[in-house]
């Protein structure tokens, strides 16, 4: 991915400059070039199981709220400040 800018006539370097840098930053070339930089772990099954669970336990609660007439903008919002008191009861279904 390239960052083409051309200078306009009558404009001066530090504004070519400014705008070249901008079109940079939001191109996100700067991000990707930096995670590539470095080489990722694999993630461990002990990170997969936790955020497993994290995800089935929002789920099941939101599910919960959301028979109970709850909008789940609001029932989303439960779940994440209540997460660490959920118990999830392993997929049974009511």
């Amino acid at each position: 991915m390239r960052v083409k800018v051309k200078r306009k006539p009558g404009e001066s370097l530090p504004q070519l400059l400014k705008r070249f840098l901008n079109r940079y930053a939001k191109s996100g070339i700067a991000l990707e070039v930096k995670s590539k930089m470095y080489r990722l772990k694999n993630e461990n099954e002990r990170l997969k199981q936790e955020r497993r669970l994290y995800r089935l336990k929002l789920q099941s609660f939101i599910k919960k709220k959301i028979k109970e007439g709850w909008p789940f903008s609001k029932a989303y919002d439960l779940a994440k400040r209540y997460v660490n008191y959920i118990k999830y009861e392993g997929g049974r279904e009511e």
